[in-house]
């Protein structure tokens, strides 16, 4: 069930009085938040109308925001890397074994990989159909999250032993399991509880790394 951007915005500020910045702000997230939820709803091939007829305003007010489809895909993709990446801020103890680390992150990944704003920007970047001019947009944000998401796996291992390019391949190793897991489960099939799965996962992760899996 979807919640107009007027909810959403009730949500989000408490009612509390707010700058004329900061009400800008708050619905521009609104409205990404509802545009996610339409392109989980019905895909990212959805139009621009739909968008603004499911937030509960005009296609106009829309377009003060967001001009076009692309730009607020681009919103929506942008967003979701970037809950993914503020995630990760203050998560990992290093004075806790490797082992727990690795359980950490991995966690903490799977819970984002889970976010409708996350599942969103995933379901848009792999869209067959994706307009080449889209696509464009977009490769700058791919890669300048790619390039903090391993910079994090560095931090959080930065006082061991362990090569980049190992650390590297350790995080697209997670990446695509959980990517897997998450189609998975979107499946009409039985899969085993996730805890199982990620457990695994993690031992399978600290192989790679080299560390003893906790």
């Amino acid at each position: 069930m979807f919640l107009a951007v007027s909810d959403l915005l009730r949500e989000e500020t408490g009612g509390t009085h707010r700058t004329q910045q900061e009400r800008r702000e708050a619905t521009r997230s609104a409205l990404l938040a509802s545009a996610a939820a339409v392109v989980l709803d019905t895909g990212p091939g959805t139009g621009i109308a739909e968008v603004a007829r499911t937030a509960g305003v005009s296609k106009g007010a829309l377009q003060h925001h967001f001009e076009s489809k692309n730009d607020l895909l681009v919103g929506v993709v942008a967003t979701g890397w970037s809950d993914l990446t503020e995630r990760f801020a203050r998560l990992i103890d290093h004075g806790a074994a490797p082992g727990e680390r690795v359980g950490v992150l991995v966690s903490a990944m799977w819970d984002s990989y889970q976010h409708p704003k996350c599942r969103a920007a995933f379901m848009i970047s792999s869209d067959p159909n994706l307009d080449p001019r889209l696509a464009e947009r977009l490769d700058p944000v791919f890669v300048a999250t790619r390039a903090r998401l391993d910079q994090m796996w560095a931090d959080a291992f930065a006082d061991l032993d362990i090569a980049e390019d190992q650390l590297v391949q350790a995080r697209r190793f997670v990446r695509s399991h959980l990517l897997g897991m998450l189609v998975q489960r979107q499946l009409p099939s039985e899969e085993p509880a996730a805890d199982e799965e990620l457990l695994i996962l993690c031992e399978a992760t600290s192989r790679l790394l080299g560390v003893e899996a906790t």
